[in-house]
């Protein structure tokens, strides 16, 4: 049983490496390669892709764009989803209420690009930043809920209970006793929420009209191969920054004993 066990997890870690991280490697590597085709040996080490990166007023705005989108994504997906996840847990046996909650998270996102688009041009309303968050805290909410159910349903109600004894009204039981117990998982689902959307290509290309965000720089940026070096260095940086921040994620998430659903 134990070769067993030992056997899958070397298959395990070598699909995953392969398939996953290998790649990832590579395209750091190749980002400092002198030449424009991804074939060895290297022609030689060079940083002159950084430095037309960074010289790119398109690349600076759309990492730019990508941010605001983001953070406005994150925060009111994290505002909209407390509630939602206490309302969750309350009603955690109302099927239909448990079920409008998840389908947008189930729901393909091309699927959701598209009627976001057809809806905005119902209501007559202009593709923008403002409508690409919008169709970004669509999917985004019942991410934030299920990462907060996981911690309120091993939370104990007696806290809540003590404070309300005590002569607490719900607000403020909520800020002092209950938020301070669930910030860390408020703060896990926020930081995912940001990279789910900063990362997010297919709601964003169907709603955000002419503007630039990084996944479409670099959709567009594909169609000229002389760019693809540049492309190589921008998403080096994104795999690097992006590593960081998920292994403080995790860590910060195993140390606070965070569940992710």
């Amino acid at each position: 049983m134990n070769a067993l066990k030992m056997l899958l997890g070397m298959f395990t870690f070598t699909t995953i490496f392969s398939l996953v991280y290998l790649p990832l490697v590579l395209i750091i590597l190749f980002s400092f390669n002198d030449g424009i085709y991804f074939i060895l040996p290297f022609k030689g080490f060079t940083l002159r892709w950084y430095e037309r990166l960074f010289q790119d007023p398109t690349f600076l705005g759309s990492i730019l764009n990508s941010v605001i989108i983001a953070t406005a994504t994150s925060a009111l997906s994290t505002a909209i989803g407390i509630p939602g996840a206490f309302a969750f847990v309350k009603l955690h046996r109302k099927t239909l209420f448990s079920g409008f909650v998840i389908i947008p998270f189930i729901v393909p996102w091309l699927v959701i690009g598209v009627s976001c688009l057809v809806f905005f041009h119902i209501i007559g309303l202009a593709l923008s930043m403002y409508t690409a968050v919008l169709s970004h805290v669509i999917y985004s909410i019942p991410l934030v809920v299920l990462i907060l159910v996981s911690r309120l349903i091993t939370l104990s109600p007696n806290y809540e209970k003590a404070s309300m004894d005590l002569g607490a009204n719900e607000l403020t039981t909520f800020l002092y006793v209950t938020f301070p117990l669930i910030y860390p998982s408020v703060a896990v689902a926020a930081l995912i929420t940001f990279l789910w959307s900063f990362d997010n290509f297919t709601v964003t290309f169907f709603t955000i009209g002419t503007q630039t965000t990084f996944p479409i720089w670099v959709w567009g940026s594909l169609r000229h191969p002389a760019n693809v070096p540049v492309i190589t260095a921008a998403s080096a940086i994104v795999i690097v920054v992006g590593s960081i921040i998920v292994y403080l994620l995790e860590s910060f998430r195993v140390k606070k004993g965070i569940g992710l659903f």
